[in-house]
């Protein structure tokens, strides 16, 4: 069984576990069943790991912020504009990523569940009525819906009111003026409609919003091995495929928002500076006063940011054919025309 807060029919999280229970009875030969129980109707976003973790269902689908609270440190992929652009998301994902490998096993031995799978929702933007939140001045005195201490600091620091809300009660709090805006990602306004209680959404992408696919360890550790394995199996095709999805994905979703009259804006690199210059201090606390787990992840970090594991450079020469052959009588055409070539220097890397 596995616990999921959106309805099946959600774009990224929702589809994507579907596709991974099909995959799984495939293989299996329906040996292996997988019951969702979808749009939270057993447990919300905040029991869900509480759930998995103490056995009352097998699994759940998890995100990183909800680890975050219970592990210090862990938070490394919410502290603000560290990790600004696709290919360092996609690296730090990557089964082979030690920065995945830390949190993957942070969470086992704190809270006993197994991360079988990573899922990316996107960044982080910010959804309001009335007015853009482009530079940070725009969100001075107003309460703003976040949902990790991470995003709090984020808000605070920025000028903001952070009040923590589930995304269950995003358009209840925005309904009742509890909120007057919310950080969160594309998906939730599309589970949560909330075109009806907002207009405007402005595109800071200050963090990825990462998703874990659980399963209780002792659960996981009673299943014969041939079962473990091809639930593992078909857990990484989906991630593979999923994150591959993402930005196509996202980018219907918002082209489907402004269908529905809300409209989009983008930062300039000056307004991402200034969002940069106000929440700069998070960082910097995030790396002087944190768990050893924070250093090891940040070391890790800084090796990611400057790794280049293959690199060829090939220097070449390539001689043209001659131009003007068989003139014997004619000095000028053989001299403007023949001897010559191309040279250049190629450099291949990745990393």
């Amino acid at each position: 069984r596995v616990t999921l807060q959106l309805p099946i029919t959600d774009a990224l999280l929702g589809k994507s576990l579907a596709r991974f229970k099909e995959d799984v009875e495939k293989r299996s030969e329906g040996v292996i069943a997988i019951e969702v129980f979808d749009k939270g109707k057993l447990y919300t976003d905040n029991q869900t790991v509480g759930a998995v973790e103490s056995g009352a269902i097998e699994m759940g689908v998890a995100g990183l912020n909800q680890f975050a609270k219970r592990i210090g440190g862990l938070d490394i992929m919410e502290q603000p504009f560290l990790f600004n652009f696709e290919a360092l998301v996609k690296a730090t994902a990557d089964t082979d990523s030690p920065i995945r490998k830390l949190i993957d096993r942070a969470i086992l031995q704190a809270v006993g569940v197994r991360v079988l799978s990573w899922q990316s929702v996107g960044n982080q933007i910010f959804i309001s009525k009335g007015k853009t939140t482009t530079d940070p001045h725009q969100i001075q005195g107003h309460k703003i819906r976040v949902f990790s201490p991470a995003h709090a600091e984020f808000v605070k620091h920025c000028g903001g009111t952070p009040v923590m809300v589930g995304a269950n009660k995003t358009p209840e709090a925005f309904a009742k003026r509890e909120i007057d805006m919310a950080t969160g990602a594309s998906s939730l306004i599309a589970n949560r409609q909330l075109w009806t209680v907002a207009d405007t959404i402005t595109r800071t992408l200050h963090a990825p919003i990462e998703f874990f696919l659980i399963v209780n360890e002792k659960v996981w550790q009673s299943l014969p091995e041939a079962h473990r394995t091809v639930i593992l199996e078909a857990a990484r095709a989906e991630e593979r495929q999923s994150r591959e999805n993402v930005a196509k994905i996202e980018t219907g979703l918002y082209a489907e928002f402004e269908r529905k009259g809300m409209t989009v804006h983008d930062l300039t690199p000056d307004q991402v500076a200034d969002w940069r210059a106000c929440s700069a201090s998070i960082v910097e606390d995030y790396i002087a006063n944190n768990t050893d787990l924070a250093r090891q992840l940040m070391a890790a970090y800084g090796r990611l940011r400057t790794d280049r594991r293959d690199i060829v450079n090939v220097s070449w020469n390539a001689f043209l054919p001659d131009g003007a052959r068989g003139s014997l009588n004619n000095v000028v055409l053989p001299g403007a025309l023949n001897g010559w070539q191309v040279s250049g220097i190629s450099t291949l890397a990745c990393g």
